[in-house]
């Protein structure tokens, strides 16, 4: 089999090497699907990760497959990053949405969780249930 002849230092790959730039092209070209079609940057992110891997183990580091793709890495890294802080704050808002509005309580450092809000009234405020209900609540429990 013939070697191909790469874009960065006349760096020339042997037989199979083909085979795995064919894999790293298809897994970069997934990762832009994923970036750019889907708004799905993690999987983006996970697949050139794959394909820099390749690149780099096959091609080497200054090659100019390998350059382009740790630009890619840099650009779905910040993708990523960005569409899970933008995520993590409107899950914060909307919880605290809830909480306001009593369908949530807050528990001392973590996030709000759903509460069993039956029954309560406003007198128990934010924390749960007052301590006369967790007696009645154990001794059910019991039985």
């Amino acid at each position: 089999a013939e070697g191909v002849a790469g874009g960065g230092g006349g760096h020339t790959v042997g037989p199979g090497a083909v085979e795995r730039i064919i894999q790293a092209q298809a897994l970069h070209n997934m990762a832009l699907v994923f970036s750019n079609n889907l708004n799905r940057y993690k999987e983006a992110l996970a697949h050139e990760k794959k394909a820099y891997a390749i690149y780099r183990l096959v091609l080497g580091e200054s090659h100019t497959f390998t350059v382009n793709s740790s630009h890619f890495l840099r650009r779905f890294t910040e993708q990523a990053v960005d569409q899970s802080t933008k995520q993590r704050k409107f899950d914060i808002d909307q919880n605290l949405i809830a909480a306001a509005s009593g369908r949530m309580h807050l528990t001392k450092g973590k996030l709000p969780v759903e509460a069993a809000t039956n029954g309560m009234d406003s007198s128990e405020g934010l924390n749960g249930l007052t301590a006369e209900k967790k007696k009645k609540k154990k001794k059910k429990a019991g039985k």
